[in-house]
């Protein structure tokens, strides 16, 4: 306790200190799979065993994957290459015209469940937040699965949740396995999920940045960890 004078009266104060200085912090990354394709297929049920992205107009010559459903990404399909090589590696695809009000409308009603759980919600794109649910009695393993139960409930949609105790590798944690999975990084165990990752898996490293960095001798995120700082500099 503090004791904080105020002329002969003294006053007992409760000793606070900032919560990362008590424990880690809750941090929830949520990812909605295959956000475009999976809002499409609601009202399209009868496509849900087929190949399916959604894509450009080509007759614009915008025919490119916008997004892609289980299924077609199993064929090796890709976001943002072309719907002609798609075909070519799905020959049954099914391509979908975009209706981006209507991504618009799942992503605000996903942030709404979001906000119920934290004021601390950070979008990242239309399919992806962060939230900080550090101030919450519940694991956060335990938030990720009810959000996670909402979200399919409620909306029809599935997602992948990374928890952790930074954004980083709770964003990293939502991307290590999907669909409709729940991954935990902690203080023991982050080196075993993320330190053999390929660098161009870590967060915001593009194709030209690893690629510097593979010039350098780093092909993983564990030897990204490990590299002098002056050299990364």
């Amino acid at each position: 306790m503090n004791a904080i004078h105020s002329g002969n009266l003294i006053v007992a104060q409760p000793r606070f200190r900032r919560y990362n200085e008590c424990m880690d912090r809750k941090i929830l990354h949520i990812d909605m799979n295959s956000f475009y394709a999976s809002v499409e297929l609601l009202t399209r049920p009868d496509l849900r065993d087929k190949p399916v992205v959604v894509g450009g107009d080509e007759s614009l010559r915008h025919g490119i994957v916008l997004a892609k459903n289980e299924i077609a990404k199993a064929f090796g399909i890709k976001t943002a290459e072309t719907l002609y090589l798609a075909r070519q590696k799905a020959p049954h695809l099914v391509v979908l015209p975009p209706h981006h009000e209507l991504y618009h409308e799942y992503s605000q009603r996903a942030q709404a469940i979001y906000r119920e759980y934290s004021e601390r919600v950070q979008p990242f794109g239309p399919d992806e937040a962060w939230l900080d649910v550090s101030h919450r009695p519940e694991s956060g393993e335990a938030l990720a699965a009810e959000i996670k139960a909402r979200v399919r409930g409620e909306l029809g949609l599935t997602v992948s949740v990374g928890v952790s105790w930074n954004k980083t590798f709770a964003k990293m944690g939502s991307d290590h396995r999907k669909p409709d999975a729940i991954t935990l990084i902690t203080r023991e165990n982050y080196k075993d999920i993320l330190w053999q990752k390929p660098v161009d898996e870590f967060l915001f490293v593009g194709a030209a940045t690893a690629a510097r960095l593979q010039q350098l001798g780093i092909r993983t995120v564990g030897d990204l960890a490990a590299a002098d700082p002056e050299q990364l500099s």
